[in-house]
C-alpha cells in the first residue's frame, strides 16, 4: 500500500535523537530543547519561540494567551472545514463564543470576504488548510481592530508577503506530528513577538512555575517537549533544505500529470502567498460524494492510500449544535481528495497515481 505519508528520516537526521538517548536526558531537560528553539527562530524569524509537545497544546496555548492579555475577549471567527484539534483547543477551557464562516471554494480556506463585525473583543482563527496560506498582513490591513491568531499546524513554511506564515499575527501554534514536513513524532511550537505572552505562555507550558522552584503563581499545564523530540527536530532542521526540495519536486510532477484534465481543479494561491507544500490534493468538479468515494475506492484497491478534505463543524457530535452554513464545506468535502504527499515519494509512484486518476475518470 503507497502510504498517504512517511516521514523522511535518513540516518545523518537521527544522530542527534541517539545522542539524547545516550545522554540520559530524556525527557523536558536538555541541550536539545535550546539548540530546536534557536534553530527555528534562526530559520522563521520569530523573536520568541515556546516548544511544547505536541500541536494541539500548542494551538490550545493561543487560546490561553488570548484570555490572559484581553480577559474580554468572547467572540472567536472560525473556518468550518478544518482539522477538529483547531476548534478544540478553544473549547477546553471555555469562554469562547465561535462565529464560523464558511469555506472559500478557490482556496478551500476560510472565505475572508464574509468576515464581518470585528472589533476589540473579537478574533480571528486563521488555519492554513493543506498548507494553502491565507494573507495574514493583508488581513490586518482590511480589519485593523481584528486580533489575528494562527492555527500554524499545516502552514509551516509557508510565505506571505515575503515573511513566512505565524510571524505576523499576535501568536501562531505549529505542529511536529510524524506526517508533518519536519516531524519529532509528536511536538509542536509557539510563536509570538510579544515579550509579555511570550513570558505567561512560557511559564503556563511548565505547570506556571514562578522563579522560585515549587512555588507556582499560576494554573499551568505540563505541555513541555522533551530533549529526544527536540534532538529529532533538530536533526530535521538541519536537513530542512533537502527536504523542502523533495516535496517541492512532488507537487510539481502531480501538477504537471494533472493539468488540463477536465474534472481537477487545484488549490488557487491567494496574492502575495507561497504554498507551504504539506499534503497535496485536488478538487474534483461536479462530483458529488458517492463518485468521490468510488474513486477513494478504486484507489484503495490499487494500493494507494487516500484522506477527505476535512469535515464541516456541525459533523462532529459536540460541535452540532454550532449555527454553520456549511454550503461551501460541504462540496469540498464531497469533491476533494488528498493524495500521497512524502518526500520521498518517486516519480514512478507519482506517474501511478496520477494514472489510476485518469482511468478512473475515463472509466466512471
Amino acid at each position: 500500500m503507497l502510504p498517504i505519508y512517511q516521514p523522511y528520516l535518513p540516518p545523518s537526521c537521527l544522530k542527534y535523537a541517539h545522542d539524547a538517548l545516550d545522554s540520559t536526558w530524556i525527557s523536558s531537560q536538555g541541550v536539545y530543547i535550546d539548540k530546536a528553539k534557536e534553530k527555528l527562530k534562526e530559520i522563521i524569524g520569530s523573536k520568541y519561540v515556546i516548544m511544547v509537545n505536541n500541536g494541539t497544546c500548542a494551538t490550545h496555548m493561543l487560546a490561553l494567551g488570548l484570555k490572559f492579555k484581553y480577559p474580554n475577549l468572547r467572540k472567536i471567527i472560525v473556518p468550518n472545514n478544518v482539522y477538529v484539534a483547531a476548534w478544540n483547543s478553544f473549547l477546553f477551557s471555555g469562554g469562547f463564543d465561535f462565529e464560523v464562516v464558511d469555506a472559500d471554494l478557490a482556496t478551500w480556506n476560510i472565505d475572508s470576504s464574509k468576515i464581518q463585525g470585528t472589533g476589540k473583543d473579537t478574533a480571528l482563527l486563521v488555519v492554513h488548510n493543506l498548507g494553502n496560506i491565507i494573507n495574514v498582513p493583508a488581513l490586518k490591513k482590511k480589519h485593523p481592530d481584528l486580533l489575528i491568531v494562527e492555527d500554524n499546524c499545516e502552514g509551516l513554511f509557508g510565505k506571505y508577503d515575503g515573511q513566512y506564515s505565524g510571524t505576523a499575527s499576535l501568536m501562531s501554534s505549529l505542529s511536529f506530528f510524524g506526517n508533518k514536513t519536519i516531524t519529532s513524532g509528536e511536538g509542536g511550537a509557539v510563536l509570538t513577538q510579544d515579550e509579555q505572552l511570550f513570558e505567561y505562555l512560557n511559564s503556563v507550558r511548565g505547570q506556571g512555575q514562578s522563579s522560585v522552584r515549587y512555588v507556582h503563581d499560576k494554573l499551568g499545564y505540563n505541555y513541555r517537549m522533551t530533549n529526544i523530540q527536540a534532538a529529532l527536530l533538530y536533526g530535521q532542521l538541519e536537513m530542512l533544505d533537502e527536504i523542502r526540495s523533495k516535496k517541492a519536486d512532488v507537487f510539481a510532477l502531480y501538477k504537471k500529470e494533472l493539468e488540463g484534465v477536465d474534472e481537477i481543479r487545484f488549490q488557487q494561491l491567494e496574492p502575495n502567498t507561497e504554498h507551504a507544500q504539506w499534503m497535496f490534493a485536488v478538487r474534483f468538479d461536479g462530483f458529488d460524494l458517492t463518485r468521490k468515494r468510488m474513486l477513494e475506492l478504486f484507489l484503495f484497491e490499487n494500493s494507494i492510500e487516500t484522506r477527505p478534505m476535512f469535515y464541516n463543524i456541525n459533523d462532529h457530535a459536540h460541535l452540532k449544535s454550532i449555527p454553520s452554513d456549511n454550503t461551501i464545506a460541504n462540496q469540498l468535502n464531497h469533491q476533494c481528495l488528498i493524495l500521497p504527499s512524502f518526500p520521498e515519494l518517486t516519480r514512478s509512484q507519482i506517474l501511478t497515481v496520477t494514472r489510476k486518476i485518469k482511468d478512473f475518470l475515463r472509466t466512471q
